[in-house]
């Protein structure tokens, strides 16, 4: 039997065994005063789950979708307008004030774009989350970044795609242009009224309209109306802007070909901000509309949190403006009262949704709190097949997002003890089943997703099948912000082992971690036909914070049984992933999937196959791997 490199100390602790010469305890037993034994059995080595196909292919599906990619900047280059659109005689429009010309080069968008061309994107904490530990040290951070090196003795090349130092968002409302004087402006027409009805005609017949139903089918329809009125301009801006919104998000469907070809999805989003600043972001339904269409736009999916806080806390001061308004107006006569009394509950719950999710990426403090919801957080009646709602997650759920962010997230929390930190935990996890189990049956989420699960139930709704999505995997997303900060315990002891009693339950935590990171992985690739063209939404949300569960544990556990199963887990869904077709993507969507490529398969190949250069079971060689694993794609989701 070959000798063994590193002690039993040594290699539980995962740390090199320096021994000088032989028959002497090694540098690290000798400074601890502790034996230095080597008597561990011999490992069982499986077999990898890696072949020199799989990458090949792999390879393969890289070149031809750089190849696809040039090829259709190519086109678009060629076929995109230069002109102003001219206003048919049989359409309705109305001239606003106008923010800046056409030209993507001019938009805030462009701007980024322009800048970053040939920069690899990087990932940031809002995208990965902030509930990433070993021992109470945040892995996404310098220090971290220090101890990663530290620990595989060899440069990091997580740093080249990930965002260790806090930095602002990459898709932000700040611009030069805000400082402009708007009145002095040039006016624009408002793109056809028969444009923007076919875009809420497809909003509603998508599933838009299931995952942000932003929108009322009555209401935008006098929207529309009040904003294509000549005689009526002034009153009409919120309106405006909420046609401007609209436009904006044609991304997301396919109406009439050559209907919108003369108008930009960029100057759509520059009028609608124009309109609003112009009109000091005053409160109303339509401005409201129109603020959260422009959010989720701007953002490139209705599930990202990478907006401007100020956008944010905008979004949170209209709705409890309007909540308290509506509520207080007895005498005004308007047919539509008690419609929009109830839209604006619904976007009340809606925006406490999202409210959260930006809590727990971001780090922010919640704006919208459990004491201000007046929503109902009631079980569904028995007997129920589906949720009342159409919101893309349960409120319900969002209740323990809350107190998820206030026990584990918040600066308070930063202070507790280990025993704290696993009461807390036991509690949210306690509360996360009581929730689960209150869901109907057919949509009921479950912990362990098996790959020849099909959430393409025969007798389901389209309703029930886009629930039981929203749900099974905004529950992964909530296990894995509840558990993985189990690994904050240990932080008063960095340099001596937890107690096993402690070990124990730690490990408990990181198991149901890894396990909804895995299903989150194999979920999302069996629900792509069902998501359509919203897919790469969803994989852009999910799919970072499942592989960095995952990563997570590789680089904390180099020598796991279970790693060749999660690298497999992680191939197979970049390879389902890759399966979207580029059309489907706009450029923004394209470059934001492009960040997700190199840390969710590629790092965590570079350190569970290569850690410490030793290929352990590998039948790549290092450099081979590397060389594979930093190919930029252009779009691998």
């Amino acid at each position: 039997m070959p000798p063994r490199k590193a002690c039993d100390t040594c290699f539980r602790r995962k740390i090199q065994c320096v021994i000088f010469s032989p028959g002497i305890p090694c540098d690290w037993c000798s400074n601890q005063n502790i034996p230095c034994t080597f008597t561990r059995g011999p490992q069982k080595k499986k077999q990898n789950a890696l072949t020199p196909d799989a990458v090949y292919a792999l390879s393969r599906r890289v070149e031809q979708l750089e190849n696809d990619l040039a090829r259709r900047d190519v086109e678009q280059q060629s076929a995109s307008p230069r002109t102003e659109p001219k206003s048919s005689p049989n359409s309705q429009t109305q001239k606003t004030p106008s923010h800046v010309e056409s030209q993507v080069a001019e938009s805030p968008i462009g701007d980024v774009v322009s800048e970053s061309a040939g920069v690899t994107p990087r990932l940031s904490h809002q995208q990965l989350g902030r509930n990433w530990y070993f021992r109470g040290m945040q892995i996404l951070s310098r220090k971290g970044q220090d101890w990663i090196e530290a620990k595989t003795g060899q440069a990091s090349p997580l740093e080249e795609y990930v965002a260790f130092e806090a930095r602002g968002d990459l898709y932000t409302y700040t611009n030069s242009q805000a400082k402009h004087d708007l009145s002095a402006l040039p006016a624009r027409i408002l793109p056809e009224k028969r444009a923007t009805l076919a875009i809420v005609d497809e909003f509603f017949n998508s599933t838009a309209d299931l995952c942000f139903p932003v929108l009322d089918r009555a209401l935008i329809s006098a929207t529309i109306e009040q904003a294509y009125c000549p005689w009526n301009a002034a009153q009409s801006l919120p309106a405006q802007a909420c046609v401007w919104a609209l436009n904006s998000w044609t991304r997301f469907f396919s109406p009439s070909a050559g209907l919108l070809a003369s108008v930009g999805i960029e100057t759509c989003i520059n009028e609608c901000k124009s309109i609003l600043e112009r009109c000091h972001w005053e409160p109303s339904l339509e401005a409201l509309q129109a603020t959260l269409l422009l959010q989720q736009e701007y953002q490139g999916t209705p599930l990202n949190v990478q907006s401007d806080p100020s956008m944010h806390a905008i979004i949170c001061h209209m709705i409890c403006e309007l909540l308290d308004s509506h509520q207080q107006e007895t005498c005004r006569e308007d047919p539509l009262k008690d419609r929009k009394r109830q839209h604006v509950d619904n976007l009340f719950s809606l925006c406490y949704i999202l409210d959260k999710n930006i809590a727990l990426r971001s780090g922010r403090p919640p704006l919208l709190t459990e004491e201000y919801y007046d929503g109902n957080f009631t079980s569904a009646a028995p007997g129920l097949t589906e949720l009342p709602h159409d919101y893309p997650s349960d409120p319900k759920l969002n209740l323990v997002k809350e107190r998820t962010c206030r026990l584990l997230y918040s600066p308070k929390a930063a202070k507790s003890s280990d025993g704290e930190i696993l009461q807390y935990i036991r509690q949210l996890d306690y509360e996360l089943e009581q929730w689960r189990l209150s869901v109907p049956r057919l949509i009921r989420p479950r912990l362990s997703i098996p790959p020849d699960f099909s959430p393409l139930i025969g007798e389901a709704t389209r309703r029930q099948k886009k629930q039981l999505i929203n749900l099974q995997l905004d529950y992964h997303y909530t296990l894995i912000a509840i558990h993985a900060m189990v690994r904050k315990c240990g932080a008063a002891n960095e340099e001596t082992e937890l107690p096993e009693d402690l070990h124990s339950v730690v490990h408990s935590s990181v198991d149901i971690s890894l396990e909804a990171g895995r299903s989150t992985l194999t979920f999302l690739g069996l629900s792509l036909k069902l998501l359509g063209r919203g897919a790469s939404q969803y994989v852009q949300w999910y799919a970072p914070v499942a592989a960095m569960a995952l990563f997570v544990n590789g680089l904390v556990h180099p020598l796991s049984d279970s790693l060749q199963i999660d690298l497999g887990v992680l191939i197979q869904a970049v390879g389902i992933f890759q399966s979207i077709p580029l059309d489907s993507l706009s450029s923004a969507e394209t470059r934001q999937i492009e960040t997700l490529n190199v840390p969710a398969t590629v790092d965590a190949l570079w350190y569970g196959v290569s850690h410490k250069g030793g290929a352990r079971g590998s039948c790549f060689p290092p450099d081979q791997l590397r060389q594979f694993t930093v190919s930029p794609f252009p779009s691998t989701c």
